[in-house]
């Protein structure tokens, strides 16, 4: 071989310049990028799959059937059947109805449904609900691969329909009609009645238009089934002596399902008092979504709507603030879309020219 052609020994890289280009390769901007990428779409792609079987092994087996709509539907045909309405059961029984018996009148026409469609309907609106409560299908997307949001479709509550309704109230007044009647279902969004009373003066005529429309509904029911009313205000009696002991749900006190929710009633009401001191409408969300006769983690599924309503703006403020560990952990939601890109500095005025010595005209 001739020598010639051969790399002499200064033009071979030296270990130290190598590990220099190695560190510029790994840590390069491109290549975080790529890395965060990959792994981002690894992991949601991981878990969509396994959602993905999982939906499609219960559409196989039982045509996926919602836990709680199944009470709201049974409910709807007791009442087109003149059959009770309500009966003393356990926290972890199935198909009871606890709630008004108003809700049961009003909606007794789904019983003339096949309970699968009534199931998927459900379903489809709690997706709508929960994409207003985050604000963006992307982050719906992301929501949904989450165990308490998953669970809670899966289930078919009242709990995305909720959230999205408190969201809304505090949007916009046309929400105040609705509180009244979520009030009714799960009484912690009563604690936005008073919340928004006393913030928001506007909001005064719509909130006492909503509960009368909702008083006056309740009187017309009584009226037309008062023995229906009788029943349900009896089961206050035995939902407060019963156990809070079930898969997924919290209590302070176990064993008196009474006590433990007028704490948690106790709580929440003193949580409302700051938020209206600091006019602070993330905390009266957190008050009013948090706050039912039962505690379960699922009900964590409503949190996102912190996301458009608060944390957004906080989370841009702080990285907005600058440094290099605020911009690497907030990168994610960059790279996702739910926050803006960074933000370019301003540039700098030049200095204005100043004048110079007149000069004189050529001759």
């Amino acid at each position: 071989m001739d020598p010639a052609a051969q790399p002499s020994r200064d033009a071979r890289p030296s270990p130290s310049q190598g590990r220099r280009v190695f560190r510029r390769i790994v840590a390069g901007p491109r290549t975080y990028e790529t890395l965060w990428q990959v792994f981002a779409v690894s992991l949601f792609l991981t878990i969509g799959v396994q959602v993905a079987v999982g939906v499609a092994t219960r559409l196989m087996v039982d045509s996926w059937p919602a836990y709680d709509t199944n009470a709201y539907w049974l409910a709807s045909r007791h009442i087109l059947q003149g059959q009770p309405l309500y009966e003393q059961s356990t926290i972890w029984a199935g198909g009871v109805y606890k709630y008004p018996p108003i809700f049961a009148q009003l909606t007794f026409l789904i019983a003339l449904v096949p309970e699968v469609f009534v199931d998927w309907a459900w379903r489809i609106l709690g997706i709508m609900c929960l994409r207003y409560l985050c604000g963006s299908w992307r982050l719906t997307l992301i929501a949904t691969l989450q165990w308490p949001v998953w669970a809670e479709l899966d289930f078919g509550n009242v709990t995305l329909q909720l959230g999205a309704v408190l969201l809304f109230a505090l949007r916009d007044r046309r929400g105040a009609y609705l509180l009244p009647w979520f009030a009714a279902l799960k009484f912690g969004p009563g604690l936005l009645i008073p919340y928004l009373w006393l913030t928001r003066p506007d909001y005064r005529r719509p909130l006492a238009i909503g509960c009368g429309v909702f008083a006056a509904a309740c009187a017309v029911s009584a009226l037309a089934a008062p023995g229906l009313w009788v029943d349900y205000l009896g089961t206050f009696g035995w939902e407060a002596a019963s156990e809070m002991r079930a898969l997924h749900v919290l209590a302070i006190v176990p064993d008196h399902g009474g006590l433990d929710f007028a704490i948690r009633c106790a709580i929440a009401a003193a949580a409302v008092l700051v938020a209206i001191r600091r006019r602070a409408d993330w905390l009266a969300f957190l008050a009013a979504a948090a706050t039912m006769p039962i505690f379960s983690l699922t009900r964590l599924a409503v949190l996102v709507g912190l996301w458009p309503l608060w944390l957004r703006d906080r989370v841009d403020e702080w990285r907005r603030s600058g440094g290099r560990v605020r911009g690497a952990a907030s990168d994610a939601l960059e790279h996702l879309g739910l926050v803006s890109g960074p933000v370019a500095p301003a540039p700098t005025a030049a200095p204005a020219p100043t004048a110079g010595p007149t000069q004189s005209g050529r001759s």
